[in-house]
């Protein structure tokens, strides 16, 4: 999906292996998000230690997608347009035909402009070729983030769990019903 309207141009596609760094890049940026001691299991401190090996193997990861935002940044001299990662979501297989959609995050400058939108479309469609059910977690401090899950069609199941970073904390499970 590609999107003309908003102030920068934007589209969502899947990732591939070899645009680790940019990964990386986006991903400690969402760790570093003023809600991402409640919107993320892992904290800033922790993956900002991993090594190149560890972003490469998450990156090549088998089973997985990650799907990203991107910007066109202005070309330098005889170069092509610069793709720069500015939103992200990940769909990782728990067990056969159960996946959960994890790490969603846009960067402020893109909220509100259809990209998350299109992460989610983007994420569930890859999902429900894969799949029999496609839930999420979500943290009770984070209505901002169920509002949009929401909006897409995913709703409480009933299941709750504690927060690993908090465990007086309270994560609610939402799944989308497949179409």
């Amino acid at each position: 999906m590609r999107c003309t309207l908003f102030p920068m141009e934007w589209s969502v596609r899947p990732a591939r292996p070899e645009e680790w760094r940019k990964s990386r890049d986006l991903r400690l940026e969402a760790l570093r998000d003023p809600v991402a001691d409640f919107a993320f299991a892992r904290s800033y401190a922790e993956e900002s230690l991993f090594g190149d090996d560890q972003w490469i193997k998450r990156a090549a990861s088998r089973g997985s997608q990650q799907f990203v935002g991107v910007v066109n940044g202005p070309a330098r001299a005889g170069e092509a347009e610069a793709e720069e990662f500015a939103a992200m979501a990940v769909v990782v297989p728990e067990r056969p035909g159960y996946y959960c959609l994890n790490g969603v995050y846009v960067r402020p400058g893109l909220r509100g402009s259809g990209v998350a939108d299109a992460l989610l479309a983007a994420a569930a469609a890859w999902a429900w070729e894969r799949a029999d059910r496609l839930h999420l977690w979500v943290h009770e401090r984070n209505p901002r983030a169920e509002a949009v899950y929401r909006r897409h069609g995913f709703a409480r199941t009933g299941r709750t769990m504690a927060f690993e970073r908090d465990p007086a904390a309270t994560e609610f499970e939402l799944a989308l019903p497949k179409p």
